[in-house]
């Protein structure tokens, strides 16, 4: 079965070691070059900073930003690496946010609520909204089910809690916030095609052999589970290629190469949520 790099944290790098983790990081980066418009001038809440740099990014264009992240390690790196006087980064957990109601013009979290126990989205969300001003605006990104998974399958990605449909996370969303706006994004047929191939799943593995897979965790030794994983890790369909191929690669590709749409096409990457709180609720606990 396949497993993705998104778990890990992505951040701009001198060198790449495949095309999909390059393109992973271009994916990432399209949200905040979307999120340029709306945080222009505001004050900005990041949920889920990870390495940082979509902050430091933000930051030529809202006029202070706060990042938070609950790896401590990541926000360690932060302060060494982006130094800037309307940027700070926090260690803090977006299901208690330690700031007062309407503290912010704009929240962002991007590929982090499919990470988030579904009995525990409503808490992130209502959290988020109180630390909003009246009319503020929360964008939120996340992966598109429809494209990564078969029926009924759960994710394969063991850090996903659960992955979510256009209609899904409207739903989710809309239990919270008035004004719920959905939009896809996509690429090139080129970067598509990559990202189809990355994610396929084979319909036997999934509901054939997957079923089994508990049990084969309790009976086989966790050394020869470790080297099994390992070697499908290996066999995954994945585009290795040279530092010269890579250069090329790289220098042919970019942000501009991923566009958002007003819709949610079973074939978009990420399903992007723009939600804006219209009411007057301002709650200070927290």
């Amino acid at each position: 079965m396949n497993y993705e790099e998104a778990w890990k944290p992505v951040r701009p790098k001198e060198s790449w070691d495949s095309i999909e983790q390059f393109l992973l990081y271009l994916r990432q980066l399209a949200a905040y070059v979307f999120s340029e418009k709306f945080v222009s001038n505001m004050s900005l809440l990041e949920i889920g900073c990870g390495t940082g740099y979509g902050a430091d990014h933000l930051s030529r264009f809202s006029s202070n930003i706060v990042a938070i992240d609950i790896w401590k390690e990541g926000i360690s790196n932060c302060h060494t690496k982006y130094e800037k006087e309307n940027l700070t980064f926090m260690l803090a957990n977006g299901l208690k946010l330690p700031f007062r109601g309407c503290s912010f013009d704009a929240a962002i979290s991007f590929q982090v609520i499919e990470h988030i126990d579904p009995k525990q989205c409503l808490n992130y969300l209502s959290e988020v909204k109180r630390v909003l001003k009246r009319k503020g605006t929360f964008i939120v990104t996340t992966p598109n089910s429809k494209l990564r998974l078969l029926p009924f399958q759960k994710p394969w990605n063991p850090e996903h809690k659960r992955e979510y449909d256009c209609k899904g996370l409207k739903k989710l969303l809309s239990k919270v916030f008035e004004q719920v706006e959905l939009y896809g994004l996509e690429a090139t047929e080129e970067i598509q095609s990559i990202e189809r191939n990355r994610v396929r799943q084979n319909p036997i593995i999934v509901y054939v052999i997957a079923p089994f897979v508990p049990i084969i965790n309790r009976l086989l030794p966790s050394r020869v589970l470790f080297q099994l994983r390992n070697a499908g890790s290996f066999l995954k369909s994945r585009r290795i290629i040279n530092r010269f191929q890579m250069r090329m690669f790289v220098n042919k590709f970019s942000v501009n190469d991923f566009e958002v749409y007003p819709n949610c096409t079973r074939n978009c990457m990420d399903l992007y949520a723009v939600c804006v709180k219209t009411n007057s609720w301002c709650h200070n606990a927290g």
